[in-house]
């Protein structure tokens, strides 16, 4: 079966993309010229530059034209790096602006709290919001509780030089395992400012509770840019139990 011509063209000008024979925010041909160029009706042409930005590949300003994206930072989900690590290991230079720090106590309404981090009423928590930041970009909105017991003075530290994990790591009780839960959602306008993207913007939420020693030592609650985030994992296949089926697994 052959290709519709739209993902043929499409797949052309992805491959100048990706092989970076197209600098982000290079402005692509006009219709025009791609109509010329391809051999192909006006119609054709937009449906390909529509499947590229619905890809996040590029992206247009009315009256302007169309332009490459800045390129998607990809994380492998079977990897616990901090946001600072992750930065470092794709090359980029990590950034951080601290939104609120505090050491507020647990009340009864925080019953989400309780729960994740085993807590009682009463307890005080460690809670910083912060804007990451890569190579200057604003990407990820990320809030964080930490059991201020177990973290006592946490907030002395400079949390614009030194990533969170960092500093749990001095403690003995840095995360080696956690439980994350993806969400897709849209942006808050407020989320959205701080993100530099328009109100409803699409965005992963991401949920995790970190464990140290088997202990939960961080929630955190994460908004990622979906224009500039993707995530990728490894998949195998479960081995049957006796019953014949997968063993289930509780979180």
């Amino acid at each position: 079966m052959s290709t519709a011509p739209y993902l043929a063209i499409a797949d052309a000008i992805r491959r100048e993309i990706v092989r970076k024979k197209l600098a982000p925010h290079t402005r692509l041909p006009s219709e025009p010229d791609l109509v010329k160029l391809h051999g192909a009706a006006r119609a054709t042409i937009r449906r390909a530059l529509a499947k590229l930005q619905e890809e996040g590949l590029v992206y247009s300003r009315q009256a302007v034209g169309t332009f490459v994206a800045d390129p998607r930072v990809e994380q492998d989900l079977d990897q616990l790096l901090s946001f600072s690590e992750f930065m470092v290991y794709r090359g980029m230079t990590p950034g951080t602006r601290v939104l609120a720090a505090a050491v507020k106590r647990v009340t009864a309404a925080d019953c989400d709290l309780v729960r994740r981090l085993g807590m009682q009423p009463g307890t005080r928590v460690v809670f910083l919001r912060r804007l990451r930041l890569g190579s200057g970009q604003p990407l990820v909105i990320a809030s964080t509780w930490l059991p201020e017991a177990r973290f006592p003075g946490f907030l002395r530290h400079d949390l614009t030089r030194r990533s969170v994990y960092e500093i749990m790591e001095s403690t003995g009780l840095k995360p080696t395992d956690a439980v994350e839960t993806i969400e897709a959602v849209t942006l808050p306008e407020e989320e959205a400012r701080l993100l530099t993207v328009p109100p409803q913007s699409p965005a992963l939420l991401i949920r995790r509770v970190g464990y140290a020693h088997g202990i939960p030592v961080e929630y955190a609650v994460d908004y990622y840019r979906g224009d500039r985030t993707q995530f990728r994992v490894r998949l195998g296949v479960l081995e049957k139990s006796v019953g014949g089926g997968p063993e289930p697994s509780a979180l």
